[in-house]
Formats: structure tokens, C-alpha cells, sequence
């Protein structure tokens, strides 16, 4: 049987403009082929395993052919895979789904499109200039930049005539040729133009001007691509309808450690921030070098929710299930830890909030007697202390299996909330990049995160409070110094 192939606009840049089906549809790949200005963070949805190709293309450098990125989507197809092709804004605004979408279709490959917010409108609207307004338009013309030869099959007299918003994509290597078309067939050289850089991103530039001098403008403002063109009275309304902008961490970055819990995250996005996130966390299973045997009746210390799910991975390698373990006393560390032996209806005969508490409770004697499992993490906490646990069980470890250097070289400061993702950040640095780290603002919440960092000699900033509040009023400072 064949795989499927989904066709999912990203949108202009801003990852939380991606729709709920597309989001749902990455989560699912098995391949997802990317384009160059989709944003990186929409990659960490994917699921472990997910095989990632960079199929992204430059102005005038295509590193992979049209027709080339075609016959592997169909290889991969064909493999029986959930494929997506992620591409930016809409795949059927110059995007060129539709060719796709028709090779697949000759193969006999079932696919479906999933639409993406176009720069066109969303990237219009971040620049604060709506593209239709009853005062000023009521239509709108959207047209491809991207001239094939001086001599281009487009219309020009007819554009000049247009009323309504006009927009130009992938324009910008061809500014000067579009505005003399223009004027020479007539359009106002008054009319109000627009050109904005990088829409929904950290880098989001926005100049305006006239037909006439537009080109000026835009050239001595070091304008490039990627850029809209926008042409229009909607463009006059710029002013009174801008609103990222007025952010107060608009156009600055924050790197920080991928997390499910996007609370901090969203707080950031909604101060203005770009916010990059660096790789999931991938775990490593200990499992197939574990050769224990359990203690039925002694006592067993789940420090962290997932060392339940390995421990029941081994039961079920050892042919056993809970019944072996009647006579075992089951003890918890945390809420989740708890909430997820429940799950497997059991109920905890004792429960502690910290490894600390756990071990200032815990008698000599008990301890020789407890077998402890959990995370690499989790199960260091033991080493070095006075009280000696003879039975640790590790169950698997995180690691940043790609942590991209620009990921954190790139953003303005980096925030770490808990010494968790420290850990896992310092551990994938080599001598010259935690050098190069030294030079960077780092916010962390908590003096244990903040001695992740110390012990390598950086300098960290800390927050007033552990409060998200406090970090905000943190990162606004520091940034804006």
C-alpha cells in the first residue's frame, strides 16, 4: 500500500499562525520535506524518528530541483510513509503545489493540501496595513514578483488600471523594473507603497513611500528579500493599525529549551519576542543493557513518571504484571509520578514531593531496602549524598541529539527555567561554544539552574522572583539596556 502525501502551508514565518490540522498532520509525519523559510520550531513537533529533508531554495540557487524534490516525495511515498511537505504561507500561492500535487496524482499517490495563511494578508497584517478597507478597497490583486525576463507576460497596463490593493511576492530583486512598468503605463506615482521585510519575524522591517520614490526608499534602507510589495491606500493606514511593533520586545529573540508546557513561551510571543526553541529532547533507553531482578517484597521509588512506563516495559519483557508485585510497597515522587502510577491502578503506599524529603524520611535501614528508579537525571541526585543508595536502577537519559548552534548564538538572550534543560544544553557544548556562551545574557529562574552555568564559569542573571512575571520584567531589561 502507498503512503500519503500532505501539502501544508507553514504561513509567513510566525509558527503559532500554523492551522490545528497542519499541526496535527506534522505530528503524524514519518518524512517531512521543509522549505527554507518555514521556522525552524514547526520541526520540533515532529515525533522521534520523523526523517527531516531540507529542501529549501535561495533567490537564483535552487540546491535541489523542483522535479528532483517531486521524484523523492514519491520515493518516500511509496515506501508506504506519511509524507508532508511544509511549505511557507499558502502551497497554492506561488508555492508551486499545484505541480506537485499533480506528479503525485500521475503516480497514483493519494494526497491532500492543507492551506497556509498567505504573506499576501497575514504578513500585511503584522506590518499593520490590511488589505482591503470600504474606504480604500474593496478588492485586492495579488501577483508574482518573480519576472522570468525583462520582457515578462504580465500585463502591465492593465495592473496600472487596477483599483484596489495590489500586492507583489518575491518582488524585491525586481522593485525598480515593477515601479517604471507601472509608471510608465499610468499608475499614480502618488499611490502609497509598502515594503515589509521578514513579515511576522524577529527581523520584521516595514518602509513606506510612493510609486515614485519607492525604489529610493527601499534601496537606501537596505530592504531585500524575503519582502512583500504592497501598492494601495491601505498602506497610509500603517500607522493608526500597527501593533506588533509596539511590543516591547518586539524585534528581539530568546533562545530557551523546548518544553510541552508553552505557558512561558506564549507570554514571550505575546511581548513581541521571537522565540527560538532548541531541539526536543530525545530519550535513550537503558533498557536492553538492564539486567535486574526485583525484590518483591521490598520497596520501590519511582522519582519521575516516565521511569513507570520503563519499569513496565520490563515486567512485560520478564513476562510478569503487577500480581508479582503484591507484596511490594510502592512510593512516588511528585504529583505526575503519582498521577501516572494510578494510571496502572495502583495506588502509592507513601508519597513525597522532593528526592530531599524522600531521603530526610527515610532510614538507613529503608534505604538498603528501596530500590530507586528513574531518569539518568533523577538518579544522580544520589551521588555524592551521605545517606548510600545501594539500589539504583537507570532508566534512560535525555540528550539533544542536534542542537543547531544557531539556536542559541542567533537570539538576543537565552532564558533557562529549570536546571533540567540547563544540564541538557551544557552537555552538548564542546570547549568553544561554551566560551562563545560566556559572552551571551542568560536569565534563569532558581540559584540551582543558575549553578549549572557557574560551575562552567558563565555568568547568569537572575530573576527577582520564580515567577513568570518575574522573567518578562527580566528579559524586557536586559534586552533593552
Amino acid at each position: 500500500m502507498k503512503g500519503t502525501v500532505t501539502l501544508i502551508g507553514a504561513g509567513p514565518g510566525e509558527p503559532e499562525l500554523l492551522t490545528v490540522k497542519a499541526l496535527r498532520k506534522l505530528k503524524e509525519a514519518d518524512v517531512v520535506f521543509y522549505d527554507r523559510l518555514v521556522n525552524p520550531n514547526l520541526l520540533n513537533f515532529c515525533k522521534e524518528g520523523c526523517e527531516l529533508i531540507d529542501v529549501g531554495k535561495k533567490p537564483n540557487h535552487h540546491p535541489i530541483p523542483q522535479g528532483e524534490i517531486e521524484q523523492l516525495m514519491i520515493a518516500k511515498a511509496n515506501e508506504a510513509q506519511k509524507i508532508v511537505r511544509l511549505k511557507s504561507g499558502d502551497p497554492y500561492v506561488f508555492g508551486r503545489g499545484g505541480e506537485e500535487g499533480i506528479s503525485l496524482r500521475q503516480q497514483g499517490i493519494d494526497f491532500e493540501v492543507i492551506p497556509g495563511v498567505t504573506s499576501a494578508i497575514g504578513g500585511l497584517a503584522y506590518a499593520g496595513i490590511p488589505i482591503t478597507h470600504r474606504d480604500f478597497a474593496s478588492s485586492f490583486h495579488v501577483v508574482t514578483g518573480h519576472l522570468k525576463s525583462k520582457d515578462s507576460e504580465l500585463d502591465w497596463q492593465m495592473l496600472a488600471k487596477m483599483e484596489g490593493t495590489l500586492v507583489f511576492l518575491m518582488g524585491m530583486s525586481e522593485l525598480e523594473t515593477i515601479t517604471n512598468h507601472l509608471l510608465e503605463n499610468g499608475k499614480d506615482a502618488k499611490t502609497p507603497v509598502g515594503i515589509v521585510q521578514w513579515a511576522t519575524r524577529k527581523e520584521q522591517r516595514t518602509v513606506t513611500g510612493t510609486l515614485a520614490n519607492i525604489y529610493e526608499v527601499a534601496t537606501e534602507a537596505g530592504m531585500s528579500s524575503p519582502s512583500l510589495i504592497v501598492m494601495g491606500g491601505v498602506v497610509s493606514l500603517r500607522d493608526e493599525l500597527k501593533f506588533i511593533e509596539e511590543r516591547p520586545l518586539f524585534g528581539k529573540s530568546v533562545g530557551m529549551p523546548y518544553t510541552h508546557q508553552k505557558v512561558m513561551y506564549h507570554q514571550l510571543i505575546d511581548q513581541g519576542a521571537t522565540v527560538h526553541e532548541f531541539s526536543k529532547p530525545v530519550e535513550v533507553s537503558y533498557l536492553a543493557e538492564t539486567n535486574k531482578s526485583y525484590n518483591a517484597e521490598g520497596r520501590i521509588l519511582f522519582t519521575n513518571p516516565t521511569s513507570i512506563d520503563y519499569f513496565v516495559k520490563q515486567m512485560i519483557q520478564e513476562e510478569k504484571d503487577w500480581r508479582y508485585f503484591s507484596q511490594t510497597l510502592f512510593l512516588t515522587v511528585g504529583h505526575h509520578t503519582e498521577k501516572r502510577l494510578n494510571e496502572q491502578g495502583i495506588l502509592p503506599t507513601e508519597r513525597y514531593a522532593t528526592i530531599e524529603e524522600f531521603l530526610s524520611e527515610t532510614s538507613d535501614n529503608l534505604l538498603a531496602d528501596t530500590q530507586v528508579i528513574g531518569s539518568k537525571e533523577m538518579t544522580e541526585v544520589f551521588d555524592g549524598l551521605d545517606k548510600k543508595v545501594p539500589n539504583i536502577w537507570t532508566t534512560h537519559e535525555e540528550r539533544l541529539l542536534h542542537l543547531d548552534e544557531a539556536s542559541w548564538q542567533e537570539p538576543d538572550i537565552l532564558f533557562f527555567p529549570n536546571s533540567k534543560g540547563a544540564k541538557l544544553f551544557i552537555n552538548e557544548l564542546n570547549p568553544r561554544e561554551l566560551t562563545d556562551l560566556a559572552d551571551k545574557k542568560i536569565v534563569v529562574m532558581g540559584s540551582i539552574t543558575g549553578q549549572v552555568f557557574e560551575a562552567q564559569g558563565i555568568p547568569v542573571i537572575y530573576t527577582a522572583e520564580k515567577t513568570l512575571a518575574s522573567v518578562i520584567e527580566k528579559i524586557i531589561k536586559e534586552v533593552n539596556k
